[in-house]
């Protein structure tokens, strides 16, 4: 029942909710979950702190910088974004098993493959997992479960059990969010719950994130950037913030996507 969600559960739903349909009210949201207006008033005050949409009196509208589809994320080509990209699939080794994130960044790592890398990936995303068909040597295995649309990813329940009973060599992360405390985020609450359980099925986190994804806010925490083991970012990315990530153990890489 919608009275019986956890805060995180609630506030993904309600944005949701916002960026399909523009606005809600407080007060028929607050009928509608079962919880009271206060509550409601809380979850919208604490989405517009971190910029996701915009209050007014009695709800909230779209944010007029909320989430972008993946489709939309997919036509910013950018230069740092092949070059993360490229640096990531040099690193992975011959006969690996990967867990591979719903990312545009990923996307672009598959593409990056050694054309005669032979390799085993796993990807709950469909355009992830066409990309990876198109490779000679990689196969390829698709989790099923309900897609999301924002994701364009698997992320339901019956996902999340298929990858808690894995063991493989690497997950392949594709960044929503680090923020100013060094946790990584993401924007939606079931998606926050596979990442984390990606990078629990595997032996090695590599996390790929343009510059722009460092010191930014997003709603629901996976868990303190210690969890990663790598993380490769293009070469605008701020210094101190990077040494900071280093700091906490964490292995980082600034591609170069300066032509040669």
């Amino acid at each position: 029942m919608l009275k019986d969600l956890s805060p995180d559960e609630r506030k993904s739903m309600i944005l949701q909710r916002i960026n399909e349909s523009g606005r809600v009210l407080a007060n028929a949201v607050a009928s509608e979950f079962g919880v009271s207006e206060d509550s409601i008033r809380r979850d919208l005050r604490e989405l517009s702190e971190q910029g996701l949409v915009r209050r007014f009196h009695g709800g909230a509208a779209r944010s007029r910088s909320g989430p972008r589809s993946f489709q939309q994320r997919a036509r910013d080509e950018t230069a740092g974004k092949k070059a993360i990209a490229a640096a990531a699939a040099a690193r992975i080794p011959m006969n690996t098993t990967m867990l591979l994130d719903s990312s545009t960044t990923v996307l672009e790592f598959v593409r990056a493959l050694p054309r005669d890398l032979q390799a085993c990936i796993i990807t709950g995303s469909p355009d992830i997992g066409s990309a990876a068909l198109d490779h000679p040597c990689c196969e390829v295995i698709l989790l099923g479960g309900s897609l999301n649309r924002l994701t364009r990813s698997a992320i339901g329940q019956s996902t999340l059990a298929e990858v808690q009973s894995m063991r493989v060599d690497y997950c392949i992360l594709g960044a929503c969010a680090v923020d100013e405390e060094l946790m990584l985020r993401a924007e939606n609450y079931d998606d926050a719950r596979m990442k984390l359980a990606l990078g629990q099925a595997c032996n090695e986190i590599i996390l790929l994130a343009t510059s722009e994804k460092l010191v930014k806010q997003a709603p629901f925490a996976i868990g303190p950037i210690s969890l990663v083991s790598t993380l490769i970012t293009d070469r605008t990315a701020d210094r101190l913030i990077l040494e900071r990530i280093s700091g906490a153990g964490v292995e980082v890489i600034v591609a170069d996507d300066e032509p040669r």
